[in-house]
């Protein structure tokens, strides 16, 4: 019976299911989870509250690129797996005589109907997939900001991923069959490839790279500048190949045992030798593995390190309470206590301190300028708040800030600077002071975590000229208890919101400088509108008890992405993880086979492939979650978190429950291929 090449290619393809299950599997699963990343990042509900230039944004940025990265390199290693295994179909057209650029259109018909058909699947499952994701975070975080929205600019980012690497993967096939010698492609499944010594050196210097790149990274990053931040982008760099490096040692480190342990060596030679032959497989997907375990464990250390350091803050703040309101929308003292006393509050203490709106020019050290609106108080105010002896001389400001806001020293780098006048709209130049610092003063999430001290006598003269819009008056309440005073707290919201007729001036805090930067008043609603408005309103009335509950949903978006990216990372890394163990025991199954015929036992056999496994499995986790922990530790260190210890015990937490998923997926997969074999 005559056959035709049609007839071959579907027999061949029977053959081979498995593997071509395996590698439309991974084509859907790998843009799924790159068009579900992408649709949630790009989303509306995430772009609304992402600051642009902000840390969050620039890290899920970059944490989404970089899971493309990743996700990109688990797709050659799954092309060039999937090749191998059609390595045999292909010489078997060629040692029929059909010529090179014909195999490659047999290989190219059918690897892009195959690709195709799959990033298709893929990409109809992101939206759902994200929906799903952000429906089950939604759960346990619902608040007014967090409705699930589409981000059309990711899924078109999906879109060119996956034509990317459609064209990637295809001109790496056709070369392949182009520079391929018949001869060896017969046997293909039996060659390993060459890998080089292993050397204790490397191991050292792979494992130096990452701490010192990444320290690098953040040091460099928080400096600023241009060389800064390239010199920055380059330790970066250089801890991603300490962790490559590293990890290619880690498979040759017989090559190290061999030389200072040979005992050792020589009592799990099979072993290391089988990890040395399959090195540059292993290094692949257990690179890619590493990093989105670091991606799992940063991604939720970095946003659990503002919770964690927001509730801490709260709970140590020296006031109970602190309410804000503006001249034209006045809260008096009587009232805050006719308030507390309708709603069964104490106040124990209360201090006043009054305030102006004004722009002034900020000199950067970079020498870059630029206007924004700062709070500015006298000097009698403060020396009365804070018991104090400060001198501030005619036609000069002084600075105070807490030490949550060094950064603000950058603005004020120069010697002096220009106030401006939102109403009269004149310039005057100011001399800077020596700057004051001190914490334990003013609540440190309210507005005067940093504010500018005038003289008594320049005060006086600008607050003359002022309109009631830029002039503010702020309250500093203690009560008794202050976690029972729920009823308080909502009564003196309530009273604010009021007080401003419903509508509120959300970016008050940057209206004396309109006119220098262009920008416009924003009013919003508050009903409908609470969370936003709790998030972005500098007036907002704050309270220890806010802090610790009600503001927590203010910034739920940015936990509920990160957690979704998180999830995304993990569930990527165990796929790929998952991938490398049953491609490593189809490869291995004859070498398995060869030593079961040369005596080794069963239970010997299946130790074997145990360890194999471990190796797969649990570097990537232990690496990962170690680089995904210092990686928190270092951005920690330079974004002014002051509860570290607290942050990183939650980061330890983190890497535990990470690790016993780990250990529950890797029994079951050990029994399934150690019954396979």
């Amino acid at each position: 019976m005559d056959m035709t090449l049609s007839d071959i290619s579907k027999k061949l393809f029977k053959n081979s299911r498995k593997q071509y299950g395996l590698f439309f599997f991974s084509i859907v699963f790998s843009i799924a989870m790159t068009g579900a990343y992408g649709v949630l990042q790009y989303s509306p509900t995430v772009t609304n509250i992402l600051v642009d230039g902000g840390s969050t944004q620039t890290i899920s940025q970059a944490m989404f690129f970089g899971s493309m990265s990743g996700i990109m390199i688990f797709l050659v290693y799954a092309d060039n797996l999937f090749l191998k295994f059609k390595s045999r179909e292909i010489g078997i057209f060629l040692s029929l005589g059909i010529d090179r650029r014909s195999v490659q259109k047999i290989v190219a018909k059918e690897y892009t109907l195959l690709f195709q058909i799959a990033a298709l699947i893929g990409l109809l499952l992101s939206v759902p997939l994200a929906y799903l994701c952000w429906a089950f975070l939604n759960v346990f975080l619902k608040t007014q900001e967090t409705t699930f929205s589409i981000g059309w600019t990711g899924f078109f980012i999906a879109v060119l991923f996956s034509l990317l690497n459609w064209m990637i993967l295809l001109t790496t096939n056709r070369r392949y069959i182009k520079n391929v010698d018949v001869l060896k492609i017969i046997k293909t499944s039996d060659e390993n490839e060459e890998a080089k010594t292993g050397k204790l050196f490397l191991l050292i210097l792979g494992a130096l790279l990452v701490p010192v790149g990444i320290i690098a990274f953040f040091t460099l990053q928080n400096i600023g500048g241009f060389i800064n931040t390239l010199l920055a982008f380059l330790g970066l760099a250089g801890a991603v190949w300490g962790v490559y490096v590293l990890i290619i040692q880690c498979a040759s480190v017989g090559d190290i045992l061999k030389k200072y342990q040979e005992r050792a060596y020589y009592k799990n030679i099979v072993f290391y030798n089988l990890l040395k032959q399959k090195i540059r497989q292993y290094t692949r997907s257990i690179f890619v593995a590493t990093l989105l375990i670091t991606f799992t464990v940063f991604g939720i250390g970095f946003i659990a390190a503002g919770f964690i350091d927001g509730y801490h803050v709260a709970l140590n703040e020296p006031y109970d309470y602190t309410i804000n309101a503006t001249y034209e929308h006045p809260m008096t003292e009587q009232r805050i206590y006719e308030i507390a006393e309708e709603s069964n509050a104490t106040i124990t203490d209360m201090e006043r301190i009054d305030c102006l709106l004004l722009g002034v020019q900020n000199n950067y050290k970079n020498g870059v300028q630029d206007w924004s609106s700062r709070i500015v108080v006298s000097e009698k105010n403060f020396r009365a708040l804070t018991g104090g002896d400060i001198f501030v001389p005619k036609g000069s400001y002084t600075v105070y800030y807490d030490s949550s806001m060094d950064y603000k020293l950058n603005a004020f780098s120069s010697d002096r600077s220009l106030f401006y006048n939102p109403v009269t709209e004149q310039e005057c130049l100011f001399i800077q002071n020596e700057p004051i610092c001190r914490d334990g003063l003013f609540n440190t999430r309210s507005v005067f975590s940093s504010f500018l001290i005038l003289n008594d006598e320049d005060y006086n003269a600008i607050s003359a000229s002022l309109t009631n819009r830029y002039k503010a008056v702020s309250y500093m309440v203690n009560v008794e208890n202050w976690k029972s005073t729920s009823d308080f707290q909502n009564s003196i919201l309530q009273a604010v919101v009021s007080d401003n007729h419903g509508v509120i001036f959300t970016n008050w805090h940057n209206s004396a400088t309109f006119a220098k930067t262009g920008s416009q008043a924003e009013y919003l609603p508050f009903e409908g509108n609470e969370t936003r408005i709790a998030r972005v309103w500098s007036l907002y009335p704050l309270s220890k008890l806010s802090s610790t509950t009600t503001q927590f949903e203010a910034f739920a978006t940015y936990l509920m992405l990160m957690l979704f990216i998180a999830i995304l990372a993990f569930v990527s890394a165990v796929m790929v993880m998952g991938l490398k163990l049953i491609s490593t025991i189809w490869e291995d199954a004859e070498v398995y086979d060869d030593l079961w015929k040369l005596g080794m036992k069963r239970k010997k056999i299946k130790a074997l492939i145990t360890k194999q496994m471990l190796f797969v499995y649990f570097i990537p986790t232990v690496l990962g979650c170690i680089v995904g922990a210092f990686t928190t530790y270092r951005i920690m260190l330079v974004s002014g978190v002051i509860y570290i210890d607290e942050t990183m015990q939650f980061v330890g937490w983190v890497c535990g429950f990470v690790l016993i998923i780990q250990i529950v997926i890797f029994f079951i997969l050990r029994e399934l291929c150690r019954n396979h074999c």
